[in-house]
């Protein structure tokens, strides 16, 4: 075959495939995703997600435990390495859940005297109606704890990625991919990462969710696809209430809020006299909404003391934060605009430039920020020209602008209260910039498609200076002032340079695809690892000490102590005996009723705490050696131990008592447990 043929032969056939993808990809006639488009990553994100489930295989670090108590390899460690620093996670989370499942799921668990309700905080399974809005609990309930565990971890993943593919397609309906590459981006980002929970997870895709249904109802004419956006957008609102977790609710929310505002003043519906239709076309997601906050307001009526104990506490209490407290915190914001050197969180967890550990130091791509020269430009273009005003633009704009007020400039308290922003700490409002990736993505890709001007990458190269130039402040402070980050974070070059480019890229006609590639790619590099891969839970009540104390306590039921590390408080947790050692959300009454009858240590252990104990003489006094731990001796000869205590499970040396009896001692990996029995004194 001549080369002029076979060239044009595949040329055809380029021209042949190019034509078939347009079609599938074409939008509806609403100019919304077509089916295909819309559901075919969410289904692939399901099926891959299934499998882990089955598995068992999830990224808890509850593996830790086996670094104290386990002896040789981890036969559940499948790689990587579990996070001790993500200790809410794997000591606090999971130790209730194991109580939990051996309880059989109370709504009320009686571990502590007194009891703690399960159905807030900490998003604990219980056969309680609340449990309905819960669906990541859903897989202990009926699936057991292990594989319950991999479908608590991948099921907020699911939820993510499917509503930030969700939303992008909305609103770039051609582009797929690139959706499909800037959901995992989501996924590993290190922020998410650190802060792997329910919450954090689900504060980023309800956002996402909800802003493609405002979309959808804005623009959809079939009355059934508003109604199913709207339950499914009012549902998930219940479940992201129910977490409770503000700190990160009210950064997404306000994004959610600015772009539903603009998007509405974009399609000016008084222009074309379509007001009254355009809030019909609202009317089934505002009910869904009305409807979430009436469900919520149940169920928070219905746990009014609870609510009342956890707010009265000492700590954490009613925390508020100052305006330009990022600044204070962090001068040169190298914490917030790290990214690139986030890998060197993984290789220590002590203090450095980027915060004070690895959690704290976690942050984001500011793909919102690096592009922020060229959507000013598009803004400034907008207003140049009556009637195309872009208010879309200019509120997401805005609501980055009002972030940045409140971590950068001080003095404006009294306001910030009014908005509640003061409730959330300067690190965790990096939230809000994974939710902005994807909407200024989205936004930069709809003004680039839509400009008639051919030279928008010219935009691009400014922003990718301006990405560079930030990149190449925070590099300096670091050289100056921690270079052991830069040692730690070899691949830094590499995410910066993908970055950069990507940031350019996304300006750049066709290039967007591409762009989310590379941004998909640097998150990996900086945020994939972070979380092991791990089959089922460490169960510390299979292990020989719990089998000990659940057998020492069936012969003789009764209350126990902890004394020594959290491995001895963790165990007696796990095992579902009586205790008074564990991690308190709020203070049970009862318990503190009996250990400190006349409240003189209640400032001391009225508090979300970590509840410890150790050796002393006479009745007990508490202290705290940090905010969140409340240490307590035990005398067994004492009236509260006499009266109260049946047993002791201690970790640290022999100890002589009169009141004291061993029953057992066991080698559990590091640590030599043993069993006490607390007898009358004399």
């Amino acid at each position: 075959m001549p080369i002029g043929t076979s060239r044009q032969s595949a040329t055809s056939r380029w021209r042949s495939v190019r034509d078939a993808y347009r079609r599938l990809v074409a939008p509806n006639v609403f100019g919304l995703p077509n089916w295909r488009v819309l559901l075919w990553f969410p289904i692939l994100a399901m099926l891959v997600t299934s499998i882990l489930i089955a598995l068992g295989i999830s990224g808890t670090s509850s593996g830790a435990h086996w670094l104290t108590l386990g002896s040789g390899v981890d036969p559940r460690l499948l790689e990587g390495a579990p996070r001790g620093i993500r200790s809410d996670e794997w000591l606090v989370q999971q130790s209730w859940v194991v109580s939990q499942f051996n309880r059989g799921f109370p709504v009320v668990n009686t571990m502590f005297p007194g009891g703690t309700d399960m159905t807030v905080l900490n998003e604990l399974p219980s056969w309680d109606w609340s449990s309905l809005f819960r669906p990541h609990l859903w897989g202990y309930l009926f699936f057991g704890l292990n594989r319950g565990m991999a479908w608590h971890w991948w099921g907020p993943a699911l939820i993510l990625v499917s509503a930030c593919y969700a939303f992008l397609v909305t609103l770039i309906p051609k582009r797929p991919f690139m959706a499909s590459f800037l959901a995992l981006a989501l996924l590993f980002t290190p922020f998410l990462q650190w802060w792997y929970t329910p919450s954090s997870l689900l504060s980023v895709a309800w956002p996402l969710l909800a802003m493609a249904a405002v979309v959808w109802s804005l623009r959809d004419g079939r009355r059934w696809v508003r109604v199913v956006w709207a339950c499914v957008t009012g549902y998930f609102a219940i479940t992201l209430a129910m977490g409770l977790y503000v700190p990160y609710i009210l950064p997404g929310l306000l994004v959610f809020i600015a772009f539903s505002v603009g998007y509405l003043l974009r399609l000016r519906p008084w222009r074309d006299r379509a007001v009254q239709a355009t809030y019909r076309r609202l009317v089934p997601i505002v009910v869904a909404g009305a409807a979430a906050v009436a469900v919520v307001v149940v169920w928070a009526a219905t746990r009014v003391s609870t609510f009342m104990a956890i707010l009265s506490t000492v700590y954490p209490g009613q925390r508020l934060e100052a305006t330009g407290g990022a600044l204070a915190k962090d001068p040169v914001l190298a914490g917030l605009a790290g990214a690139p050197w986030n890998s060197a969180l993984q290789t220590t967890s002590g203090v450095t430039a980027l915060g004070l550990n690895s959690s704290e130091g976690s942050s984001v791509i500011l793909l919102s920020l690096f592009v922020l020269p060229g959507l000013l430009w598009f803004i400034a273009r907008s207003l140049r020209h009556r009637g195309q005003t872009d208010w879309l633009l200019i509120c997401c704009v805005g609501a980055l602008a009002l972030v940045m007020a409140y971590l950068l400039v001080p003095g404006w308290d009294d306001l910030a209260h009014v908005i509640q922003f003061d409730r959330v700490p300067p690190e965790r409002f990096r939230i809000i910039f994974v939710v902005l990736l994807p909407v200024f993505a989205a936004l930069v890709i709809e003004r680039v498609d839509a400009s008639e001007v051919q030279s928008t990458w010219k935009l691009g190269a400014v922003s990718g200076l301006f990405a560079a130039g930030v990149i190449g402040a925070v590099w300096l402070y670091l050289h100056r002032t921690d270079p052991a980050v830069l040692v730690q974070a070899p691949d830094w070059k590499i995410v910066a340079f993908l970055i950069v480019l990507a940031t350019f890229l996304f300006f750049v006609r066709g290039g967007s695809t591409v762009a989310a590639a590379l941004i998909l790619a640097a998150t990996v590099l900086i945020g994939g690892g972070i979380n092991p891969l791990y089959r089922g839970v460490y169960d510390l009540s299979k292990t020989a000490t719990g089998l000990a104390v659940e057998q020492a306590d069936e012969a003789k039921p009764g209350a126990w102590v902890g004394v020594g590390s959290a491995e001895a408080m963790a165990v007696l947790v796990e095992s579902g005996v009586e205790s008074f050692s564990g991690v308190q959300t709020y203070p049970a009454a009862e318990m503190w009723n009996e250990i400190d009858p006349s409240a003189r240590y209640a400032d001391k252990w009225n508090r979300l705490a970590h509840i410890h104990w150790g050796f002393g003489t006479g009745e007990p006094v508490v202290t705290n050696p940090q905010a969140d731990v409340v240490l307590v001796t035990i005398d067994p000869c004492s009236s509260f131990a006499q009266e109260h205590v049946s047993y002791v499970l201690s970790d640290g040396a022999q100890e002589k008592s009169a009141c004291l009896v061993e029953k057992s001692t066991i080698q559990q990996g590091l640590l030599e447990m043993r069993i006490y029995e607390v007898i009358p004194g004399n």
